[in-house]
């Protein structure tokens, strides 16, 4: 049940969700974002976890996420993978966090490529327009020679 809220001018209606993921909060309570951080309790599974850095891996090679977006999600699939790896109950045997610190790596090997890809591209870019803009100005000088 939601809580009701203030009335007034400029209060939130007595409907309004509670504040948004990492938004800030009132009267000293942590946001959601830092209580999710304190519960050392997960339950994702190494093996799910490896899926999923494999197929950012992915989307990054090709360029279907932006090399920024894919850093954010690397960290915190990197918190994931720890508290999978550190985990009381269960945890996975060595081949699994081989596998699971493997995934990661891969992630970022990618993440890293295509930051070069990209920087090569703008690169040849700035190249083609430095060249087109040089050729102009000689053609103008000739010209202007004659």
């Amino acid at each position: 049940m939601i809580a009701p809220r203030k009335t007034g001018a400029h209060a939130a209606p007595a409907w309004s969700s509670p504040p948004a993921r990492g938004a800030a909060c009132q009267h000293g309570e942590k946001a959601v974002e830092d209580r999710d951080d304190l519960d050392g309790a997960t339950q994702s599974t190494a093996a799910g976890v490896i899926r999923l850095a494999s197929v950012i891996a992915g989307l990054a090679r090709e360029g279907a996420i932006d090399t920024r977006f894919g850093a954010k999600l690397l960290k915190r699939l990197d918190k994931e993978a720890r508290r999978v790896a550190s985990r009381d109950t269960a945890p996975p045997d060595e081949a699994e966090q081989t596998a699971l610190f493997g995934a990661l790596g891969e992630l970022d090997l990618a993440l890293r490529q295509r930051d070069a890809a990209s920087l090569v591209e703008a690169n040849a870019r700035l190249r083609e327009s430095e060249s087109a803009a040089s050729g102009k100005r000689r053609k103008s000088k000739k010209e202007s020679d004659a």
